[in-house]
């Protein structure tokens, strides 16, 4: 599959099944004989062969799931959940040998700090309606941020498709180890012909982890305040 196509459930199951493997292991739940880097793995496999993919390439694609993800979110949560202890029950039941993985074919360590999405809407603001045929551009450091891959727009263009939302994801920023702290200032530039232009600041605070993350995860995501945009002199400046 194109690198830059994402399952996004793909992500939303790994984070579950290491929560409620950690959790199970801390509470020694009495069927749970194995939670090794393999069990989790069949586990992760269990629950993506019984739920419908979700496909995204870019930041566009994750516009048009946003209105969607708000309503079925918990309930998609509360599915995996079910499926995951489900598969970590019938894995632990099952006697097999484990796969042994050779020292030199580990992964090493490449520290990182993996940025979240980063997401907002844009409204009309005398009228409250989604604005279209916009640029929207995000900088870190007064820079134009670098996309993670060229399908993920900076500046992102807001068209009838994808009224109102915008979205980035950031390229990953090296780090000289995990477990790294680290304070982001960002900065949203919006411009709109007829409009005036709107300047938001915004900081994220990261702690870099041992390998770039690629797959697409909605729990890791910072969303924006709403911004409004006016024309310029509109009506009520030309009453004062």
């Amino acid at each position: 599959m194109d690198a830059e196509v994402h399952n996004i459930m793909e992500e939303l199951v790994k984070e579950k099944v290491e929560k409620l493997f950690d959790e199970a292991e801390q509470k020694k739940l009495p069927w749970l004989s194995c939670s090794c880097r393999q069990c989790r793995s069949d586990t992760l496999c269990y629950v993506l062969n019984r739920i419908p993919p979700k496909y995204i390439r870019s930041g566009r694609g994750i516009s048009h799931h946003i209105s969607d993800e708000i309503s079925e979110k918990s309930q998609i949560q509360a599915d995996i959940s079910a499926l995951v202890m489900e598969g970590m029950k019938k894995i632990s039941e099952t006697q097999r040998p484990h796969l042994e993985t050779p020292e030199n074919d580990e992964k090493k360590d490449s520290p990182v700090f993996n940025f979240p999405t980063i997401t907002g809407r844009i409204l009309n603001g005398l009228s409250f309606e989604p604005e279209k045929n916009i640029q929207v551009a995000l900088y870190l450091n007064g820079k134009l941020c670098s996309p993670i891959n060229t399908s993920w727009e900076n500046p992102c263009k807001i068209n009838e498709k994808t009224p109102g939302n915008f979205v980035f994801w950031v390229k990953p920023e090296p780090a000289e180890k995990a477990g790294e702290k680290k304070v982001f200032s960002f900065e949203i530039k919006i411009n709109a012909e007829g409009k005036e232009p709107a300047l938001h600041h915004f900081e994220v605070g990261l702690t870099s982890e041992s390998l770039p993350r690629n797959a697409y995860n909605p729990e890791k995501s910072v969303k924006l305040p709403d911004f409004f945009l006016f024309p310029v002199n509109d009506a009520y400046d030309s009453m004062q």
